[in-house]
């Protein structure tokens, strides 16, 4: 078994070292460096209180925060704005309300009134148009003509009948009512283009009533009732 052998070394400097304290790393700490942690945490706790108080008692609502005021501040430009605005519309509308109540009433009934009578000679005109149309229209001698004699004058159907032949009409024949008559002579046609026609034959045979009557069977009959 191998023996370890005592090796001898030349003393140097690490041999002998100088004399001083042993084992001291650090310094004393100052006394507010030792409380300051314990502060901190302090001013901690009381900030988290509050901020737990102010939520569960509603007060957080009224804290005032520089954002805040500057969004309130908007929102009051804003509203103010709006108010002018409606303000001003307000004023415009009793402007307009003014206006209309100062409107002279006479002024007013005159428009009425030249407003009704320019209706009135449209529709005048409109009638005349007609009137002139129908009056140019040509008058068709030969379309059917039915004498219905109503009247207790025995004969008095044919008579006519004969007035309108002698008139140039073709086609008429006298016949009997068998239904309802109308109190007074009068004339009906069947379609515009007979209207001519029809007040040709009220005229020649003295009848003032010409009426349109699409249900009639004859294309123009006449009713003789006095």
């Amino acid at each position: 078994m191998a023996h370890k052998q005592n090796v001898s070394f030349t003393p140097d400097a690490f041999d002998n070292p100088p004399e001083g304290p042993v084992g001291v790393h650090r310094g004393n700490r100052a006394w507010y460096a030792v409380l300051l942690p314990y502060v901190v945490v302090v001013v901690i706790a009381v900030i988290l209180g509050v901020f737990a108080w102010a939520i569960m008692s509603g007060e957080i609502n009224n804290i005032r925060l520089p954002w805040s005021t500057n969004q309130s501040t908007t929102a009051k430009s804003s509203n103010i704005k709006s108010g002018k605005i409606d303000e001003h519309k307000s004023k415009s509308d009793d402007a307009d309300d003014d206006s209309d109540e100062d409107r002279d009433p006479v002024k007013d009934d005159k428009s009425n009134k030249t407003d009704k009578n320019s209706n009135s000679s449209k529709d005048s005109k409109d009638n005349n148009a007609s009137d002139s149309k129908a009056s140019e229209q040509p008058i068709n001698k030969t379309v059917p003509v039915r004498v219905v004699n109503a009247t207790k004058i025995q004969g008095h159907a044919a008579q006519e009948a004969a007035k309108l032949k002698q008139a140039g009409y073709a086609s008429v024949e006298a016949a009997n009512p068998s239904g309802n008559v109308p109190a007074d002579s009068v004339v009906w046609y069947k379609g515009d283009e007979n209207r001519s026609a029809a007040e040709d034959i009220a005229k020649t045979l003295g009848i003032s009533n010409v009426e349109p009557a699409n249900q009639i069977a004859t294309t123009i009959v006449v009713v003789l009732c006095k």
